[in-house]
């Protein structure tokens, strides 16, 4: 599959490249994947289980571009994992008033996280347990300044961060989000990044994050990634207050010798959640937990070409809760994918 790529928060300040991984013709511009992975989970409790399920992602992008500075981007996406709805995850247009600076108006993923949103910007099959704590689908306005090639700044106005208010038109509070991304030739990127939400006179909530892609120059097969986010909720009525704390260690390395183009990925997953009974952070009411995920992916492209991917991946994972009456779990996790990028 193509080369997964550095940071999620670089797709909007470019979007007037047209879709990731496009085919441009007269000015449109098509894109997407089609995913499908299956998985053999084996989930360790006081009543031992076992799973096996296939799910199939599929996702169409398609952009335009009207005249030399203004594109409209739509993305559209199917994934029968968590439901069999059919989901609008991007509908935008970019207006690139000056070289340096564009507004982006519409709905967008998430500024927030190192993590991409899609199966073909991922370094494994599975996404991480931090992406827990990102921030929902944005409905807003971004403004993106990059006044050089190194540096990128957007600041979002937004409907809201972390209760789903995207999804209400007559929302009467807008949050605020900023992300700053630097990029070190030969080195790698830097993102910081931070969000707020005042949800209403009493409720709050801020995230925010940190995370690096290093590739150096002096060893290209090589690529580390970081990342360290904090979300918060409180609630001045009710006096509750909840954090949760997620760091992401990772590290892929292409195999020269392999008989096609292949990369092994390791990843480190910690969450740990500080949470008053009932206090919602954004994913549902919690108390105080703490998870970690060890995974280690194969990816391969046993055509050759970088357009499809066959891949593996096994992790084990541990979660364990203050909660009454929840048992602490361990699990063993096994994942086949294959992965078609259009075009």
């Amino acid at each position: 599959m193509n080369l997964r790529y550095l940071v999620p928060a670089l797709g909007i300040l470019v979007s007037s490249s047209g879709a990731l991984f496009a085919e441009n013709v007269g000015g449109l511009t098509v894109g997407g994947y089609v995913d499908t992975v299956g998985t053999v989970a084996d989930v360790q409790d006081d009543g031992d289980s076992a799973a096996k399920t296939f799910s199939s992602a599929v996702e169409l992008r398609i952009g335009y571009k009207v005249g030399d500075k203004v594109t409209a981007q739509v993305d559209i996406e199917f994934n029968n994992f968590d439901s069999w709805d059919t989901d609008l995850e991007q509908a935008y247009v970019n207006y690139a008033i000056t070289d340096t600076f564009s507004l982006t108006t519409g709905k967008f993923t998430s500024y927030a996280g190192w993590t991409a949103a899609d199966a073909d910007g991922l370094y494994r099959i599975n996404a991480s347990p931090i992406v827990n704590l990102y921030t929902a689908d944005l409905i807003g306005v971004a403004a993106n300044f990059a006044p050089s090639e190194d540096l990128g700044i957007s600041v979002f106005l937004v409907n809201g961060l972390f209760d789903g208010a995207y999804n209400d038109p007559a929302n009467d509070h807008v949050a605020v989000a900023a992300d700053l991304v630097y990029k070190v030739k030969d080195v790698g990127s830097f993102n910081v990044e931070a969000g707020y939400d005042q949800i209403n006179a009493d409720q709050s909530a801020y995230s925010i994050a940190a995370n690096t892609t290093l590739k150096f120059a002096s060893y290209e097969p090589l690529t580390l990634g970081a990342e360290i986010m904090l979300d918060n909720f409180s609630d001045d009525a009710a006096d509750t207050d909840g954090d949760a704390l997620g760091f992401l260690l990772m590290a892929n390395h292409t195999i020269p010798s392999a008989p096609c183009p292949m990369s092994g990925t390791l990843m480190l997953t910690i969450v740990q959640v500080d949470a008053e009974s009932g206090v919602d952070l954004g994913q549902g009411t919690a108390d105080d937990s703490s998870s970690m995920e060890l995974a280690v992916a194969l990816l391969t492209n046993p055509t050759g070409d970088s357009h499809f991917g066959v891949n593996a991946e096994l992790a084990y994972q541990t979660v364990s809760s203050d909660a009454a009456g929840v048992d602490d779990l361990k699990g063993i996790l096994f994942a086949l994918e294959a992965i078609a990028v259009i075009p």
